[in-house]
């Protein structure tokens, strides 16, 4: 095995000192998870580009294309850099990007101001993907307590959920009295305490020599390009993303459609985060009772399927059109963990960093033929021909899973052999199975941080 390619060393015991650091960045891990999403303007955000910047409903999409793009380019190359140089230097780039961002997009004015704003939130989202959940099962693997990835990654954004639908509503009132913009900025001021947790974390130790940028990007690329297993969940976490991505968008225009006034909308978005909350708190659990075979198949079909809800007049049909945020979590969790199971610590940001550029693709190539068919036809035509062509490569990414030989919560081979973290001598061997619960830690994604 050559120099780059990292050779694995005798498995350590893990002494007091490093367990104790590894439960501090879980428990820190907690908090930061639900300040870094401190966002205010999740239900008035689409309204403040049409009336504020005067922006049409298809121009929103392109520029959430745009932000896809961004995302597109930086997403690969930040999960390196977070393999190799550690992932608490690149959550730090990540929330100083994602300020600045908030920033300009609540004080700039004209097209090009947003699109440095909304590039600047692609960077942000695309050096924190990857990076944070590599963290977080880094942080479990030298106690061996890997198990509780799943329930603890749905439950950090189950919290994140909840917070969403309680702050979502008061930024909504808060713009019966205030700019659509006070919102924005206001969450740039309490983004900031993210940061000081960040610094206080520890990144997890490595149990191989750092590999070189070049041996990274190429290694993490190619297992995922000859693995069918892989590229398939890679694909099926795609489909979720884009159906969440278009509902997230075209929820407040179809409010707006239904007859409800602006400043109601956040009461109807906290609805959905709420729904988003719920299929993240149970992901874990969902992922073992249903087993994959299941989940990966219906969730994304039923996610897919639920965007013609937008095609009726009746309003009591949002109810569906809300299931792909329970939906994305579902899949995404337990995504992350197939994933992650797969790869060693020298490739786990990569390996996730490449699953969300795949969604970004995707989002990049779908938002402007919606948007298109928005403007030039109806909102119902292109919640059908999304709905129908999500639906359809959901299938296909699914049969290629199923057919794949590897369709098991774990592994059959352990990545590389990777050895399993020990008790150091004078300490008491970690249980065999520890418990799932958080130990006190707020236990609570949208998709994407980005307003």
């Amino acid at each position: 095995m050559s120099a780059d390619a990292g050779t694995p060393a005798n498995p350590t015991p893990v002494d007091a000192e490093l367990r104790r650091a590894m439960d501090r960045n879980i428990s820190l891990l907690g908090w930061w998870w639900w300040l870094r999403f401190f966002w205010l303007g999740e239900a008035i955000w689409v309204i403040y580009l049409t009336e504020e910047h005067g922006l049409s409903l298809g121009e929103v999409l392109f520029f959430e294309a745009a932000y896809a793009a961004s995302v597109l380019v930086t997403e690969i190359p930040s999960g390196i850099l977070a393999d190799r140089f550690g992932r608490r230097r690149v959550l730090l780039i990540s929330g100083v990007v994602f300020i600045g961002g908030l920033l300009t997009f609540g004080l700039g004015e004209g097209l090009l101001l947003l699109l440095l704003a909304y590039g600047a939130f692609g960077v942000s989202d695309a050096a924190l993907s990857g990076a944070d959940q590599a963290l977080l099962y880094d942080s479990l693997e030298p106690n061996g307590r890997t198990e509780e990835f799943e329930p603890k990654l749905g439950r950090f954004n189950a919290l994140v959920m909840a917070g969403f639908a309680i702050m979502t509503v008061g930024g909504s009132l808060m713009v019966r009295w205030t700019p659509l913009s006070t919102p924005i900025l206001l969450s740039a001021v309490l983004t900031v305490p993210s940061l000081l947790l960040v610094m206080r974390m520890t990144d997890p130790p490595r149990r191989r020599g750092r590999s070189s940028v070049r041996a990274i990007g190429v290694g993490a690329l190619k297992r995922i390009a000859t693995t069918r297993a892989m590229w398939s969940v890679v694909l099926i976490n795609g489909v979720s993303t884009v159906a969440i991505s278009l509902m997230a968008i075209l929820q407040q225009p179809l409010l707006i459609k239904f007859g409800f006034p602006v400043w109601s909308l956040g009461a109807f978005v906290a609805v959905q985060l709420l729904i988003g909350a719920a299929g993240a708190w149970v992901a874990g659990a969902a992922g073992l009772r249903l087993g994959l075979h299941r989940l990966f198949l219906f969730v994304p079909l039923i996610s897919s399927l639920s965007l013609l809800a937008g095609i009726s007049d009746w309003p009591w049909m949002y109810a569906f059109f809300l299931l792909p945020g329970a939906g994305y979590h579902l899949v995404y969790t337990n995504a992350s963990g197939f994933l992650s199971r797969r790869v060693t610590e020298q490739e786990r940001a990569t390996v996730i960093s490449t699953a969300s550029m795949v969604s970004s693709s995707a989002t990049v190539a779908v938002t402007p033929v919606i948007g298109l068919l928005v403007d030039g036809s109806s909102l119902d035509t292109g919640l059908l021909v999304a709905s129908l062509g999500l639906a359809a490569v959901a299938l296909l990414a699914y049969v290629a899973w199923r057919t794949s030989g590897d369709t098991t919560r774990d592994p059959a081979v352990p990545p590389d052999g990777a050895p399993r973290a020990t008790s150091a001598p004078d300490e008491p061997a970690p249980p065999a199975e520890a418990p799932l619960t958080d130990e006190g830690v707020p236990t609570f994604v949208f998709p994407r941080r980005r307003p």
